[in-house]
């Protein structure tokens, strides 16, 4: 006989059953008191009959004490905790997204890159918090990873958290999932936050490439592979990925932690580099292999002459750019990358209105530094124009341009959205803005998605 549906739970009002997981089921749940949807985890009743249940009351405890203390965008909050004579049950922040993991298997192959960045971007921000707070998560994997319709990524779940003041768990231990575990869980030494970096690597790996770096038919096949096999190159795995890659993800999987990146700020640092070096070192058909670009985002026009002036094209609907502007932006980028460049601009005139920051997008596709100095060189007055109209006050003073620290503040706040590419723009736009509020509008303009641009201009004070 089936047992009867659980109605409620402590104070919430149980509406539906979200999933369920080796621990537990995850209840999609009312909360009358604060008039709010939450995500209720639970322990299985039947976990309680294995003579274990003062442990796995203490890790559940732990994940409510780990969780607590993490105030972050790219982590799932948790708001409370209780028991009752048979579970016991965590309420959570209620997330209308979707796992990786589906995303994943949805794809059937790989993530978009850029895509994939932004995502990734996010995990590091989360895991750079969580350990500054002395939490290493212990279980990075897609099943973790919740993206919502808006595209934010944040990780849930720290049943198996390891908070550094803790004696729950115990060198030894083995805890995680196989494929996405580091060499040290599964010798049962000790994991630090440099374990999280593995597995978060695993999955960057994933989402390039399609499949995971260490497969096999058993869970002891798997464990082989972690600990002794080196994983093919990203680039052999899927060739539109930039080689720079293989160096950075190879690092970020070696077998011993002090060969790995030690924070997840070097890690980020890395990806940035690898994008730059990408961008000077690839020729026309490397470029050419670089850019995805779904039918429906290629716009096209009619040749006009090349000589004519993009002037005027400073702030509008991207439908306002205009055949003259873009045929000139064409041709003059054609002259670096060759016929890719038709791709590359009609992408980069559905992503924004403003000629500065549709400069910055198709600066880093050129190979050579001289290259990318002349296109940006030939838009220069036009750039200047704008920034400077966008920046002077009504009473013709003018604000300080951008100082260095200003400029990588503003890079890690577009990182959380864009990803390693933030830094390219920031510093291309830093260039040309005649002030920093001037700086913060173009880089706004390079975020899609309306929500997200929202919050971003929120969070730099425009709004």
């Amino acid at each position: 006989m089936e047992p009867p549906p659980v109605r409620s739970l402590g104070r919430y009002r149980i509406e539906g059953t979200l999933g369920a997981g080796a621990m537990g089921v995850v209840y999609r749940a009312f909360d009358p008191r604060l008039d709010r949807l939450v995500a209720l985890k639970t322990i299985r009743h039947e976990l309680f009959e294995t003579g274990e249940r003062a442990s796995l009351m203490a890790r559940f405890r732990n994940e409510a004490q780990a969780a607590g203390r993490l105030s972050h965008p790219n982590i799932v909050g948790v708001y409370d905790y209780g028991e009752t004579p048979d579970t016991a049950y965590i309420a959570m922040e209620f997330v209308a997204g979707r796992g990786l993991d589906l995303l994943l298997d949805a794809s059937g192959g790989p993530v978009e890159m850029y895509t994939a960045l932004g995502w990734f971007s996010q995990l590091l921000a989360a895991l750079g918090f969580a350990h500054a707070h002395g939490i290493v998560h212990r279980d990075i994997k897609p099943a973790n990873l919740l993206v919502t319709a808006h595209g934010r990524l944040q990780v849930t779940d720290f049943g198996i958290a390891h908070v550094e003041s803790s004696t729950l768990t115990v060198a030894g231990s083995v805890v995680g999932t196989p494929s996405y575990m580091s060499p040290e869980q599964f010798s049962g030494a000790p994991a630090d936050g440099r374990s999280d970096l593995f597995s978060a690597a695993v999955v960057l790996y994933q989402m390039l490439t399609g499949q995971r770096p260490f497969v096999g038919s058993s869970p002891v096949a798997v464990m082989q592979q972690v600990l002794r096999e080196t994983p093919r190159a990203p680039s052999l795995c899927n060739p539109a990925l930039p080689a720079a890659f293989d160096e950075v993800l190879i690092r970020a999987l070696s077998k011993d932690p002090a060969a790995r990146f030690q924070t997840p700020a070097a890690l980020q640092q890395a990806l940035t580099d690898a994008m730059g070096a990408s961008g000077s070192a690839h020729g026309d058909h490397e470029i050419d292999r670089t850019v995805l670009v779904t039918a429906a985002s290629v716009q096209t026009w009619s040749a006009a002459p090349a000589a004519e002036s993009s002037r005027g094209d400073c702030v509008g609907s991207p439908a306002a750019w205009s055949t003259a502007t873009l045929a000139g932006i064409e041709a003059r980028l054609a002259s670096q990358v060759g016929p890719v460049a038709r791709l590359l601009v009609a992408r980069g005139a559905a992503r924004t209105a403003e000629l500065s920051a549709l400069v910055a997008l198709l600066a880093p596709h050129i190979p050579s530094d001289k290259g990318r100095r002349q296109f940006t060189d030939a838009f220069a007055d036009d750039v200047l124009t704008c920034a400077t109209h966008r920046a002077t006050p009504p009473d013709g003073s003018h604000f300080p341009h951008p100082s260095v620290e200003e400029t990588q503040a503003a890079a890690l706040k577009l990182a959380v959205y864009l990803g390693p590419i933030a830094n390219i723009l920031a510093r291309r736009e830093a260039a040309r803005a005649a002030s920093l509020p001037a700086l913060y509008e173009s880089l706004a303009i390079t975020i899609t998605n309306e929500h997200d641009r929202a919050r971003f201009r929120r969070d730099v004070g425009l709004q």
